[in-house]
C-alpha cells in the first residue's frame, strides 16, 4: 500500500509541476494564470505537494522558474516546506 501512495503522490506532484510549466513557460497558449490556478486547485490543495512541485521549479535553471514558484505559492504551497524540499533535492 505505501508504494501506491508514493506513486500517487509523485503523479500528483508531476501534474502540479506540468500545469505550472505549461503556464509559466507558455507551453499551452491561452492558459491564463486564473485557469492555471483553477487546474492546480482541482489537482491538489495540499501545501506539501504544492511545495514539492515548487521546489522542483526552484531548482530548475529556466527563465520562467520564478513565475512557476510564485504561482504555486499563490495556489497554497507552504514556503517553509518549499525550502525543506529544496534541501532534500540537494
Amino acid at each position: 500500500m505505501p508504494e501506491t501512495r508514493t506513486q500517487n503522490r509523485q503523479a500528483t506532484v508531476d501534474r502540479l509541476h506540468r500545469i505550472t510549466d505549461d503556464h509559466a513557460g507558455g507551453y499551452r497558449p491561452g492558459l491564463t494564470r486564473a485557469d492555471a490556478l483553477a487546474e492546480l486547485s482541482a489537482t491538489s490543495s495540499d501545501p506539501d505537494l504544492l511545495a514539492e512541485a515548487a521546489a522542483a521549479h526552484a531548482m530548475a535553471d529556466n527563465w520562467y522558474a520564478i513565475v512557476a514558484v510564485d504561482l504555486l505559492i499563490e495556489a497554497g504551497a507552504d514556503e517553509e516546506l518549499i525550502q525543506l524540499h529544496i534541501s532534500e533535492l540537494g
